[in-house]
């Protein structure tokens, strides 16, 4: 019993004598000499926002969603997502093809609320084949909430790989959203920031990774015995189940006259250039096209919701013409930079014939702007 207690005393105070030894190492030590290696990657990552590679659902809009849109169905819209993270089109796949098309963007390119056929990368896909005769593959990478920066991290990380012919841009309302708000694509919140802190992002608990296991037990359970009840059922039980998140809840307090207009135009022109340049370095054909809408002061829908979104101290005419000079400055760039534009601002009637809400495209809107895109991508190949 002695021999025990007396090697847990040495044990102690050894221990003990060896850390106050360390500090007394380091008052007098230089601190950039105290690590003797450098750790790398570890601690930030950018973020790729991307839809997780081979997957299926089927997407409802809630019943929050349908108080604020016009002339949109509320059913079950299937989406199929390919290895890549991108929206399949629902047509065949081309075995060899001699043209790809990348359609860059945020949700006014994911077109999520529109039948698979019917949602118009799939339709342009058709449409090309047919017209020209050849064997053509689309991809489109739209994501919800995504601006050019995410777009162009799309293109660099793994659009590029795809060794795709043309990329085309839509962007617009995400990007000038945020860059009014923050100043900066730099600035955004969490969920729409490009440079995370991965230690937060993959840090848990014991009791979160037990917590991981069940669920993942759970879902794999359901996988297997009910996949097609829970694809019918989620959507209709769990339809009113909607978190509202105001994302930009921290970003509303600055007031028009403070805003940098000019720095905005810059950014988002550099941002476009910058697509336009990395994609000719890599031999792709950049196209850009500007955003259909109905941001319209006068037009009684925008005019209930801006009241219903909470845009700061900024009044509706105001955000109207700074909306109104993103999309000119789509047309400058190209214009400037020589190189197609696709103006669905001027092509697609500013109607809820055509547009649900403010910049989302229907079904006949979807359809319409699969004809411009076509004819313009026609004219382009030939």
């Amino acid at each position: 019993m002695n021999l025990i207690k007396n090697s847990f005393i040495i044990l102690f105070f050894s221990l003990l004598t060896l850390k106050l030894s360390d500090i007394v190492f380091g008052s007098f030590q230089d601190s950039w000499l105290a690590n003797s290696s450098l750790a790398k990657g570890t601690a930030r990552a950018i973020s790729l926002r991307e839809f997780n590679p081979d997957q299926i659902a089927a997407i409802r809009p809630t019943d929050y969603y349908m108080q604020g849109v016009e002339n949109l169905e509320q059913i079950d819209y299937a989406v199929s997502i390919d290895k890549n993270g991108f929206i399949k089109t629902g047509n065949p796949k081309a075995e060899n093809p001699e043209i790809k098309i990348l359609f860059l963007g945020g949700s006014t390119t994911e077109t999520l609320f529109v039948p698979v056929e019917q949602r118009f990368p799939s339709i342009v896909e058709r449409t090309l084949r047919e017209k020209l005769d050849q064997d053509i593959e689309v991809y489109n990478s739209g994501v919800s909430g995504n601006n050019s920066m995410h777009s162009l991290l799309i293109l660099l990380s793994k659009g590029i790989p795809l060794k795709p012919s043309h990329a085309v841009l839509m962007h617009n309302i995400n990007d000038f959203s945020l860059l009014f708000k923050s100043e900066s694509y730099w600035v955004a919140p969490v969920s729409r920031s490009i440079l995370l802190d991965s230690k937060l992002l993959t840090h848990k608990t014991i009791e979160d990774t037990t917590r991981t296991k069940i669920f993942n037990f759970l879902k794999s359970a359901k996988d297997i015995l009910i996949p097609n009840l829970y694809i019918y059922l989620r959507p209709r039980l769990l339809v009113n189940i909607e978190l509202h998140i105001d994302e930009f809840s921290n970003f509303r307090e600055k007031k028009f006259d403070d805003l940098n207009i000019e720095a905005y135009e810059s950014q988002f022109s550099s941002a476009l250039i910058s697509f336009i340049e990395l994609s000719r370095a890599w031999n792709i054909k950049p196209i850009l096209m500007t955003q259909a809408n109905r941001i319209d002061p006068s037009e009684p829908y925008f005019q209930k919701w801006f009241e219903d979104n909470n845009q700061g101290e900024m009044n509706i005419e105001q955000f109207a013409e700074l909306y109104k000079i993103f999309n000119n400055i789509i047309r400058k760039i190209a214009q400037e930079k020589e190189i197609v534009l696709i103006d669905l601002d001027l092509l697609i009637p500013k109607t809820n014939e055509f547009i649900y809400d403010t910049v989302h495209l229907n079904n006949a809107g979807s359809i319409l702007a699969a004809e411009s895109i076509s004819a313009a991508l026609i004219k382009t190949i030939n």
